[in-house]
């Protein structure tokens, strides 16, 4: 693909691989530690999918590179977003697909975010291992002046992750031409995230932690941090978009649907201790430039997959968001113009990149675990 498309992929886009059906490692062993939750007999009331990485790749690579300024004029003159048309759209080792989000961080920053997604392995050694790469991530110059800059860069093994999105709206990894897309036998009720992480079927994905250790001391500016995450922190991107709706179906998403979930996200942000959930970005999704489109998306990293289960399962302001999806749903039917997509990714420990650079003290993970102080 070339730059453009890979930057501003289209909903129609004719390069996406579908499937019949799932392939037998979505299904899962025979032999369970953890028994599907799938209820017997259930049909869910809109048939999702999922993505598969090809048969030789046994890892996904996911990075988000991020930039801050104290004002919306400033961040758009952020230097990252040369690096960013330079060393990932512009890279012939880029890449398959990027995406943009912009937001504020409760200190008051702005925040550009870019998303980038590799399937080929053998592609992203020879983007990491580019000088001109990561050189840029050392220099000096990062530690100066008004701009932070951080990049939380994830492997993933395959049988580390889900995802679920609808065939007629493309977004996230189902837009690269380098996977294909199957429907998801689990779907439509709770428990249905763990059924569709291939691991989860023989591993309970628990953190080795009791509590994560909080610290108030690392200022962020002027410092730059290597954190070190745990083994099976767990991370989701979930979106949706109004971008379809009419105004009947736009005025009804605004008031019953829209509400709830800004409230949960709000509780989540609000409080980490409890849930579990150590960073909550709720960003907007804009293209290359900033301008705006008409999606919201979460970034959220939780201590395990256990604690993330326990708020969507659990938690009043989860049950007011599934409740008002279901009842959309049911309301509206075939009409339903509401598009959703999720991702989640399970980590393994030691293999993940979480840097943050003169960044506000609030940015992603930066407070949370063990770190290095590089500078």
């Amino acid at each position: 693909m070339d730059a453009a498309a890979r930057e501003v992929p289209s909903p129609t886009d004719q390069g996406i691989t579908f499937m019949d059906t799932a392939p037998v490692e979505a299904v899962g062993p025979v032999s369970r530690i953890a028994p599907i939750r799938k209820p017997d007999g259930f049909v869910p009331a809109v048939q999702r999918w999922s993505f598969l990485l090809p048969e030789h790749e046994s890892t996904l690579r996911v990075a988000f590179f991020g930039a801050q300024a104290a004002t919306a004029e400033a961040l758009a003159a952020h230097p990252l977003h040369d690096w960013a048309r330079a060393h990932l759209v512009g890279h012939p080792s880029g890449p398959t697909c990027v995406d943009h989000a912009r937001s504020r961080l409760p200190g008051g920053q702005f925040e550009h975010v870019v998303c980038a997604y590799w399937v080929d392995g053998a592609a992203f050694d020879t983007w990491r291992n580019d000088a001109a790469v990561q050189g840029w991530w050392d220099a000096p110059e990062r530690l100066r002046g008004p701009f932070g800059t951080w990049r939380e860069v994830l492997t993933v093994p395959r049988d580390r992750q889900e995802s679920i999105y609808w065939k007629d709206y493309p977004a996230g990894l189902m837009r690269s031409p380098e996977v294909s897309i199957f429907p998801t036998p689990y779907c439509g009720y709770y428990g249905a995230m763990r059924d569709r992480i291939p691991l989860a079927a023989t591993d309970p994905l628990e953190t080795p932690l009791a509590e994560p250790a909080f610290h108030p001391e690392r200022a962020g500016f002027g410092e730059r941090w290597h954190v070190r995450a745990p083994a099976n922190l767990a991370v989701i991107r979930s979106a949706n978009t109004w971008g379809r709706m009419d105004a009947e179906q736009l005025a009804d998403y605004e008031v019953k649907l829209r509400v709830p979930l800004e409230a949960g996200m709000d509780f989540l942000a609000d409080n980490p201790q409890p849930t579990g959930c150590l960073s909550m970005r709720w960003q907007g999704t804009v293209s290359a430039d900033g301008a705006t489109v008409p999606e919201e998306h979460a970034l959220a990293y939780f201590l395990s997959l256990g604690h993330m289960e326990r708020w969507a399962e659990g938690h009043a302001t989860h049950a007011a968001i599934f409740g008002a999806a279901i009842q959309r749903y049911r309301h509206f039917g075939a009409r339903n113009q509401l598009r959703t997509w999720h991702e989640v990714y399970v980590l393994p420990e030691g293999e993940q990149t979480l840097d943050y650079i003169n960044c506000a003290p609030e940015t992603g993970l930066l407070r949370w675990f063990e770190a290095d102080r590089i500078a």
